[in-house]
């Protein structure tokens, strides 16, 4: 004969199997749903990038950079020599190729060779299309209008004074001084003759709107 305190020992189990097994089944669908859940959010991602690869190329050769991009990019470029130079104690070099239309800084090592500068911002870049280095003037080769040429950079803090005169194919041009005292670079409109600048002092003296747009 069963007793009433074994019948009630069987129903509190068999309450508490049922309580326990609509638990598992309550965590595993919410599991569930949250898997769903993030699937979609996998899916929405994988389409913003699909989208992005797609219009993202087609965006960025829309974007023609001007005369006044390309003088900011060797301002930038300048900037981050001179103080690469005075840090780290050594020579450096940022060489021009006229033809080419190339710029690349360069690390002069102490027996004299010479090797790419591995430093964020100063990889080797390119003039676009239509634009070129017209003519550019240094102190230690004068003149250049063909071949190679460079800036020094040195670990004192002094720059080569350098002269830099940039064209397009729209007849635009526009004049870059830099600044031997603490290396920083005057922009001008225009294709500006050396002998009419002031080497410290932006401008053009006496009459008439100046043509210094900026520098850094």
């Amino acid at each position: 004969m069963v007793s009433e305190h074994m019948i009630s020992r069987r129903t509190f189990s068999l309450s508490f199997f049922r309580k326990s097994e609509q638990s598992h089944f309550k965590v595993r669908n919410a599991f569930r749903d949250e898997g769903f859940t993030l699937l979609e959010i996998l899916v929405v991602l994988f389409l913003i990038v699909l989208i992005a690869s797609v219009i993202g190329p087609k965006l960025v050769l829309k974007k023609n950079p001007g005369l006044k991009d390309i003088a900011g990019k060797i301002v930038t470029e300048s900037r981050i020599l001179y103080w690469e130079a005075v840090s780290s104690q050594k020579m450096i070099r940022l060489y021009y190729n006229l033809e080419k239309g190339t710029v690349i800084a360069v690390l002069i090592q102490p027996n004299g060779q010479k090797k790419p500068l591995m430093v964020e911002g100063t990889q080797q870049w390119k003039l676009p299309a239509g634009y070129h280095f017209d003519r550019i003037i240094t102190l230690h080769q004068g003149k250049v209008d063909s071949g190679k040429t460079f800036t020094q950079f040195f670990p004192t803090g002094a720059v080569e004074p350098t002269t830099i005169h940039l064209s397009s194919i729209h007849d635009r041009s526009m004049t870059l001084v830099f600044s031997p005292l603490n290396g920083k670079v005057h922009i001008y409109k225009g294709d500006v003759q050396t002998q009419h600048i002031p080497p410290l002092v932006p401008g053009i003296p006496g009459g008439g709107a100046s043509p210094f747009i900026g520098g850094g």
